[in-house]
């Protein structure tokens, strides 16, 4: 179906989205990239963290993505969409025109939104194309709206220390040592509403909110992969998605998620999730409650995660490995593997 035809999202949905981390840091503090951590002593990860590892796996695949860089190098929003003018070769554009390219050409400007605040001064700059900054609107709200993420549990923190060696001349050799903060294990619990109203301004579908839950499920995997980051693992994805036109949220589906030790040990002694278990009750009893107002929900669980008691039968499996969001090209993947 063409873009510009595509239905928007057809109803408000909320996700709970569960990771983990071991001996790294899920998102550093900017003075001393130290896990990022509350006066009571919980520990937090960014929406912007979260939204990264999404756009990443998203770039990955081949989708274009606003917040960018070009070459390697950072850039303004100016700079951004002018390199796409020019590499699509699309005229001069401006205002609603401009707006209407940044939404069919940029996944994440549908789903998380956009400040468009272009510099006048670049307009142009080294291209042959141009771009006229008169927008409307100066800034889009997200269709997605994203909880700053929390470790679920007391965790520990870890300085972890190692020694480099480096060659000058071949056989002259300098030490250096080297050193990262980290935790010793965090669970990590993220929460967020994708809203059909907002959808309709930003134009996201169905099938853009389907791949933004695919996207942050690999991406955490797949796009973690540096030191401090690398092995962290998704463990439970759960989406809730309500009857049209029904205008109700829970919000902050993290705070309904409660961890039990399974051994004995210490939260801080906590290293993998063989050391708790997960207790859903109060969320299962917040979603019974308001039934009536809910089409269906969804999950994916890891086998690694356990549970104090099986999910509701009602509820249906999320087969979010399948990249795919097209029913055509789900039955032709069904296919082959028959």
């Amino acid at each position: 179906m063409d873009k510009e035809t595509k239905d928007t999202l057809s109803s408000r949905h909320e996700f709970l989205f569960l990771y983990d981390i071991k001996m790294g840091n899920p998102n550093g503090d900017p003075d001393e990239n130290r896990p990022r951590v509350l006066p009571d002593g919980t520990h937090y990860v960014t929406d912007v963290r979260l939204k990264r590892f999404a756009r990443d796996f998203m770039k990955s695949q081949g989708k274009d993505i606003l917040v960018d860089n070009i070459e390697g190098r950072t850039t303004n929003l100016t700079g951004r969409v002018v390199d796409y003018l020019q590499k699509h070769n699309q005229k001069e554009a401006n205002g609603e025109e401009l707006v209407k390219i940044l939404l069919d050409a940029f996944i994440d400007a549908k789903l998380f939104g956009s400040s468009f605040a272009f510099k006048k001064e670049e307009e142009g700059k080294g291209s042959g194309r141009k771009a006229k900054w008169d927008l409307v609107p100066k800034t889009m709200t997200g269709a997605v709206q994203l909880n700053m993420g929390e470790v679920l549990h007391k965790a520990e923190e870890v300085d972890i220390h190692g020694t480099t060696i480096f060659s000058k001349s071949g056989e002259e050799k300098a030490g250096t040592f080297t050193a990262y903060f980290g935790l010793r294990y965090a669970l990590i619990g993220f929460s967020g509403v994708a809203n059909e109203h907002s959808a309709k301004i930003s134009k996201m579908s169905d099938e853009d909110y389907e791949y933004l839950l695919k996207a942050m499920w690999h991406g955490v995997r797949v796009c973690g992969n540096t030191r401090t980051k690398v092995g962290q693992i998704p463990h439970l994805l759960i989406d809730i998605k309500y009857n049209a036109e029904e205008e109700f949220q829970f919000g902050r589906l993290h705070d309904y998620v409660k961890m039990l030790a399974s051994n004995g040990k210490d939260e801080k002694a906590w290293a993998s999730p063989d050391d708790y278990k997960l207790d859903l009750t109060i969320l299962i009893n917040r979603l019974m409650a308001q039934n009536v107002r809910i089409k269906k929900v969804r999950y994916a669980k890891s086998m690694d995660i356990q549970l104090t008691e099986d999910l509701p039968s009602g509820w249906e499996s999320f087969d979010v490995e399948m990249l795919s969001t097209s029913k055509k090209d789900n039955e032709s993947a069904k296919t082959s593997k028959e």
